[in-house]
């Protein structure tokens, strides 16, 4: 046969498979202009919540997060939003916004400053604070471990040593046997996946070390955490709802015709999002057993924020804009709005088969240009998913407040409220009226 007939062949091959993957596996994309924003439907005991984190916000930390700061001459978290003596105030702010849920973590680093040293000033102040939330007819989801943890355990390798996992059990089992009289849903890690990779693979976090062997084994280690304290937690008080937050990122080919793209999407996806549902639901992740996984969650929590458009050349920095669709609008945190991935996120979960708490979603957006839109728009993705009959129990907006910002510092403003950091002074947002208006 002649040589361009077998390139014929091999290019109708080609045509043939990229044709079947763009079937296979769509990327759904809605026309905005032809959906009505305002028409929203909510089951009456749907949950409304807000989200923060202990580091983002308390202010004062001496943890793994701010020992990196200092080590890398990194932007500091420094005074954040002073919420470890302002947050009687800041409760206020909550209640004002009509939720009825509110999300945050405890720090580690408070508690058991010092190996074998406990804090039970520290544990009775969140103490203090659960009666409070509970007093407003709030009810708290309470988060063990927000990317952040103590010194000594980070100098003990943290969750890339196996044998480290008895220190956050000890941890988890103090503050669960303190609070979890008053305190149901509890969620035990925070985005394993994105504390793995931006650890140890993009170095933006602490610990900053490159490696794919660590960024797996890390990865592992905190499901295999989340395994043995669900199971130690739920033996001690079985009616205890207890979970993770799950950050889902859709990865889509930037060029859907090109099949080394789609390649690189099958990776990125594996790796950020399959292995970690693949250890819940089959018992094993990255080929390795998780003796105990199945089952182990009560929950599963979701964090969605965009899709990320990929090819074996995207850069690996958060410095450059992602690539975007033409019509999509690029949010300041570099990524696109896509509130149409909320769907193909809670899909991907289905495996699971347990309820599923939107426990982040929200938009770096300094000028609140942008995020009544976001908001409006995703609040409606998950209103016609429950007339599907998706399983989903509540929302947390990320943020309540602006805060600090992991590795962008203060430079993104995610919250509902606008901190001034100097002055310290809260004021409501357009799109925070907008979130308690669709509350009430």
């Amino acid at each position: 046969m002649l040589w361009w007939a077998w390139l014929l062949i091999a290019l109708a091959v080609y045509c043939l498979i990229t044709a079947i993957l763009c079937l296979r596996f769509p990327e759904t994309h809605i026309d905005w202009n032809q959906v009505n924003l305002e028409e929203l439907t909510f089951p009456t005991d749907f949950s409304w919540g807000v989200a923060t984190a202990s580091h983002q916000i308390e202010g004062h930390n001496q943890n793994n997060w701010s020992k990196f700061e200092s080590e890398r001459g990194i932007e500091v978290s420094g005074a954040a939003c002073n919420h470890w003596n302002r947050w009687e105030t800041d409760f206020d702010l909550v209640e004002s916004l009509g939720v009825g849920h509110y999300r945050f973590s405890i720090e580690w680093s408070r508690i058991q400053p010092q190996e074998g040293e406990w804090n039970e000033d520290a544990l009775q102040q969140y103490s203090k604070m659960i009666d409070n939330l509970l007093a407003r007819g709030i009810e708290p989801m309470v988060t063990l471990h927000h990317f952040s943890h103590p010194i000594w355990f980070e100098e003990k390798g943290g969750f890339l040593n196996q044998s480290n996992i008895h220190f956050w059990a000890d941890y988890c089992e103090r503050v669960f046997t303190a609070l979890s009289d008053r305190v149901t849903n509890w969620c035990t890690v925070n985005e394993p996946e994105v504390f793995s990779i931006m650890g140890y693979h993009m170095k933006l976090f602490p610990p900053g070390k490159g490696s794919i062997r660590k960024t797996i084994r890390v990865m592992k280690n905190v499901v295999m955490a989340h395994v043995t304290v669900y199971h130690s937690l739920k033996a001690l008080r079985p009616e205890a709802r207890i979970g993770l937050a799950k950050n889902i990122t859709i990865f889509d080919p930037l060029h859907r015709w090109n099949l080394l793209h789609w390649l690189t999407t099958f990776i990125l996806n594996y790796i950020w999002n399959g292995a970690i549902i693949s250890a819940f639901t089959k018992g094993r992740m990255f080929g390795r057993r998780i003796p105990k996984a199945k089952g182990s969650l009560d929950y599963i929590g979701l964090n969605y924020y965009t899709h990320a458009l990929v090819s074996p050349f995207i850069p690996q920095t958060i410095e450059v804009d992602l690539p975007k669709r033409p019509h999509e609008i690029m949010t300041e945190f570099g990524y696109p709005m896509y509130a149409e991935g909320l769907q193909r996120s809670v899909e991907l979960l289905k495996p699971l088969k347990v309820p599923i708490e939107i426990t982040e979603n929200g938009v770096a957006d300094s000028e609140d240009s942008l995020r009544p839109e976001h908001l409006k728009r995703h609040l409606w993705v998950i209103s016609e998913m429950l007339k599907q009959g998706f399983d989903i129990r509540s929302y947390y907006h990320w943020s309540l407040m602006d805060n600090f910002e992991w590795a962008e510092g203060y430079s993104l403003r995610f919250g509902l409220y606008h901190v001034d950091y100097e002055t310290q002074v809260r004021t409501l947002r357009k799109s925070g009226e907008i979130y308690r208006k669709i509350i009430n």
